[in-house]
């Protein structure tokens, strides 16, 4: 078996893993020179801001550094291990973060771990109504945990404590755990990588010499600029020795006191202005109140601007040449295969695309849907009726338009600007351009898709004249949406899929199941077919039961691009084993 880190999705997550963490580091890098940049301002409330970003850099540093070192235990367990799938049973734990049970396919072991991500990334990788996560790691230390596909990761560790092990295990197996199928596992298979893709893989270098670039060019450009403001003072002139090196005494601009230093005086002063002198007090940085002449003796800012300035532009220009040149290359060379210098060739990780597959028939695809069935033990609260109200009425088209995205910022400008009116402090005014980059962009996402979706989809579903068809409810186990496979209304049991319509969880976030159909199979209404998508797929609507159910994606149908692989990821043909078959090869309780 290949290694896990050879299969080209988990190669993928993990380098975008990683880059999250450097991307968290640049953050408190960034942070780290803002606070500096505020440190100088003249006003009040700059010191709290500073104390705000450095709390900022703090934070978004510790958290940089933590995932990265997570990011290494990653790539040295998928480095060493292979992927293998595995029964799942998510539990929850009030106080201890999630938890996800584990059954070792034909052991009878389980192996209950901690999930060490929070809670939006624990969405990503969490068992679906099929049940099933890959694993790669040692059950005693810790490993990888991913959908299937290997697309997203996310690190576990065993839970400790005999007593707490015993509970989730027992929660587990109350669950049906142990008496599930032996979920198929990854199988080896070459999968060909381009050459492309291959160094797509590697860091985005140029993008960050871009950036580091533009903060040192904008670091000397700022400096530059506040120099030109720098307070000119009138100098008492207390002793002058050979070389024109003098001590003067001042009054501060900044803060009114009395200061004696060195200073270099001018030469060859008109005998008039004896025993006095002009010069500068640098007003930014950390050599605010430093005293120089007109050629800059006295602080090193102005040797630092112009340093900044030197290394800042060409580094820019070279980033910007450099990442032009790597991205016209990129789209430019065709694809070739690629093969890692893996010991004795071994394989990529990949599903084993080359055997001979049953077809995907009516009563195949219903009786899947039938042992994955999910039971409706919770009443689905009913949303108002999208032929009666507006659009924005109806709980669903407004959660999938972003609508309530645009209430909950504009309540959160309300708020910072309430705060901006008190002068509570700096906090208010982050809060208040935090709130209003919110606002904006979820307002943007409304306005240009969100609200023409929400309005096609309430067009589809009051379409006055219904197709009837039949329906399996199956669920995708990379990302657990429920899809419906739609057949012909009068049939056998031999009927091949017309289309497929991938749905909304019509639940909350904790049981994003509650309000889907009681049955696995049934009638379905599709109301629609007036509208098509930008790829020319139409846009359908599903009632069942008396109500829509609202879909993500237009309505799929039968020969399009990717049905079959969809279908069979839906419904893995090693799971339609004989019973007696899958009672052998599943754990003993």
């Amino acid at each position: 078996m290949a290694r896990a880190l050879d299969l080209r999705e988990t190669a993928d997550a993990l380098d975008r893993y990683r880059r999250r963490a450097v991307e968290l580091m640049g953050i408190a890098a960034v942070a780290v020179v803002l606070a500096v940049g505020a440190g100088t301002l003249p006003w009040a409330w700059a010191s709290d801001g500073v104390g705000l970003l450095g709390g900022l850099a703090v934070a978004a540093l510790s958290f940089g550094i933590g995932a990265w070192s997570v990011g290494k235990r990653m790539e040295h367990a998928l480095g060493a291990g292979t992927w293998s799938a595995h029964a799942a049973v998510p539990v929850a734990r009030a106080w201890s973060g999630a938890t996800v049970v584990l059954a070792a396919p034909g052991s009878g072991e389980v192996w209950p771990l901690k999930v060490m991500a929070v809670r939006q990334r624990y969405e990503l990788v969490r068992p679906g109504p099929d049940g099933v996560l890959w694993w790669c790691g040692d059950p005693n230390l810790g490993g990888v945990i991913a959908p299937p596909g290997g697309g997203e990761l996310i690190w576990a560790k065993p839970v400790r404590g005999r007593a707490a092990r015993r509970r989730i295990v027992a929660r587990a197996e109350r669950e049906g755990l142990l008496s599930r199928p032996v979920p198929r596992s990854p199988q080896t298979a070459p999968t060909p990588v381009t050459a492309v893709e291959h160094r797509r893989r590697r860091w985005g270098v140029w993008r960050w010499v871009v950036l580091v670039a533009a903060v040192t060019l904008g670091l000397g450009i700022y400096g530059a600029e506040r120099s030109m403001d720098d307070p000119r003072i009138d100098l008492t002139i207390l002793s002058r020795q050979a070389g024109d090196a003098c001590t003067v005494s001042w009054k501060d601009p900044f803060d009114g006191t009395a200061r004696t230093g060195p200073y270099q005086c001018t030469p060859d002063l008109d005998p008039v202005l004896e025993g006095w002198d002009t010069g500068f007090v640098v007003s930014y940085g950390p050599w605010k109140g430093d005293l120089y002449n007109a050629d800059w003796e006295g602080t090193p800012a102005g040797d630092v601007n112009d340093a900044l300035f030197v290394l800042g532009a060409p580094g820019l220009l070279v980033g910007l040449v450099g990442g032009g040149v790597s991205l016209w290359r990129r789209r430019a060379v065709a694809p070739v295969p690629y093969t890692d210098p893996a010991p004795g060739g071994a394989p990529r990780v990949s599903l084993d695309k080359a055997r001979t597959e049953p077809s995907a028939t009516y009563a195949r695809l219903a009786a899947h849907a039938g042992r994955r069935a999910i039971p409706q033990t919770r009443t689905h609260r009913p949303e108002a009726d999208v032929r009666a109200v507006p659009w924005w009425r109806v709980r669903g088209l407004r959660r999938g338009s972003g609508l309530n995205e645009v209430l909950m910022a504009a309540t959160g400008c309300a708020g910072a600007g309430l705060g901006v009116w008190l002068d509570v402090g700096i906090p208010a005014y982050v809060m208040a351009v935090l709130m209003a980059g919110t606002l904006l962009r979820s307002g943007f996402r409304l306005l240009t898709t969100g609200r023409p979706a929400a309005l096609l989809l309430a067009r589809a579903a009051t379409a006055p004249v219904p197709v009837v068809r039949r329906y399996a409810l199956l669920h995708d186990p990379r990302g657990s949406v429920p899809v419906l496979v739609v057949f012909p209304a009068h049939g056998g049991p031999d009927d091949r899929p017309e289309g497929l319509i991938a749905l909304a969880p019509p639940g909350t976030p904790n049981r994003p199941s509650v309000g889907l159909p009681s049955e696995p199979t049934g009638s379905v209404e599709l109301r629609g077919w007036l509208d098509r998508a930008d790829d020319g797929l139409p846009i359908v609507v599903p009632w069942i039961e008396g109500r829509p159910l609202w879909p993500v994606e237009p309505y799929a149908e039968a020969g399009g691009s990717g049905f079959e692989e969809h279908l069979e990821w839906l419904a893995p043909p090693e799971e339609d084993q004989p019973e007696e078959d899958q009672e052998a090869g599943a754990p003993a309780p």
